[in-house]
């Protein structure tokens, strides 16, 4: 069994993981909220580069490989596969955004695929949360006795 330490140290990484997962998805769906406003208030580069096809490639990037990771971990720790699959649904609605044919939809498809995220990594953080709260009345019982 891995000592005290290692299973701090462990919640520790897994947190990080999940709260960085969270907050680029997060930051997906402001970016196409508030998207509209920013072209606005700062046309030019920063207004290009935001609504340029390379950003959208850019984000999805950092969010996929962030999201399967917080969400593998998440399932390990806890074993509910339901917040997983939202987040998963939420990656395939980000890269089908993506696609040149869905362009007329991007903006409703990428929102849909953030809320989808958000609520994945959402449910997994209180999933992994109700375990390790779980697993620590289980420990300080099992002292006890």
């Amino acid at each position: 069994m891995p000592s005290g330490y290692a299973l701090r140290s462990r919640k520790q990484v897994t947190d990080i993981v999940e709260s960085t997962a969270l907050t680029a998805s997060f930051l997906c769906l402001i970016h196409c909220l508030a998207l509209p406003l920013l072209l606005l208030i700062l046309p030019g580069i920063l207004g290009v580069f935001a609504a340029s096809e390379g950003f959208h490639l850019a984000a999805f990037l950092l969010v996929a490989p962030a999201a399967f990771i917080a969400f593998w971990l998440g399932y390990r720790r806890h074993g509910a596969i339901v917040p997983a699959l939202t987040g998963l649904a939420g990656v395939i609605c980000l890269a089908a955004a993506l696609l040149p044919r869905l362009h007329d939809w991007e903006t409703l498809i990428t929102v849909a695929g953030s809320l989808l995220l958000v609520t994945g990594h959402i449910w997994n953080w209180r999933k992994r949360r109700e375990t390790h709260c779980q697993s620590g009345n289980q420990h300080s019982i099992a002292r006890r006795h």
